[in-house]
């Protein structure tokens, strides 16, 4: 038995499509290439594949993960080439690698991810403007953000710090009438930051002139943590 972690991207209409439908895409794929999946036991088996942390609807990813564990080591480049071939479009395999049977789940693995925010601004802003306001941003010890949550079927509003979810923010580009923001946020059990909710909250605290309804957001890739450095799931296989 061999486990291979695979990488791939999410994109173009595919990003509409639910986690769920995601997985079922993916195991038909893998049974259409005859792939020699191994299968749980009991009265219902299925393929024993586990993905990363779910995507909400409409956002891009060229750093999705799952793990397949397979009966018989294949070429992974004949693997990534026939399952390529047979993906819908928005979805494409980028790399795979084989890894220790035992290795962590992906779930347990993933502690941030990365994103870019492409902005529409509603008045024209400098980038040292905008520079200014996201290190001040930053400078917070405490971003209050209030959540409404029921508890006893009575609704009740939580104040949570979410500084501490967010590594950092930077401008990595500014045009005119917009900018795209870089991130690495909270992922996973451990906290679970939405790049959203980031600039909601800088649109509130420091007045920059975003237009929520019109942004896009796209997952650069997932890291977890190995002796303090970040590392994507492929570099990790304990």
């Amino acid at each position: 038995m061999n486990k291979m972690r695979i990488r791939f991207s999410k994109k173009d209409w595919m990003v509409f499509i639910s986690h769920l439908d995601l997985m079922r895409t993916m195991e038909r794929v893998l049974r259409r290439g005859n792939i020699p999946l191994v299968f749980s036991h009991g009265f219902n088996p299925h393929p024993k594949m586990a993905f990363s942390t779910a995507l909400a609807l409409g956002i891009s990813s060229d750093g999705e993960y799952m793990d397949i564990e397979v009966e018989e080591e294949i070429d992974l480049d004949v693997f990534k080439s026939s399952i390529n071939d047979q993906l819908p479009k928005g979805l494409k395999i980028i790399q795979c690698k084989y890894v220790d049977v035992k290795s962590k789940a992906l779930m347990a693995i993933a502690e941030y991810s990365t994103y870019t925010v492409r902005c529409c601004l509603i008045e024209e802003h400098s980038e040292e403007e905008l520079k200014k306001q996201v290190a001040d941003f930053m400078a917070n010890e405490e971003i209050i953000l209030h959540k409404t949550i029921k508890k006893k079927n009575i609704e009740q509003i939580k104040e949570v710090n979410i500084r501490p979810f967010i590594k950092n923010i930077e401008i990595i580009n500014k045009e005119d009438g917009s900018c795209i923001f870089k991130m690495t946020l909270a992922t996973g059990s451990k906290g679970n930051l939405k790049p959203e909710v980031v600039i909601e909250k800088l649109a509130e605290l420091k007045k920059t002139p975003i237009v929520l309804e019109k942004i896009r957001i796209h997952r650069l890739d997932l890291y977890g943590v190995n002796n303090g450095k970040l590392v994507t799931p492929l570099e990790i296989n304990v």
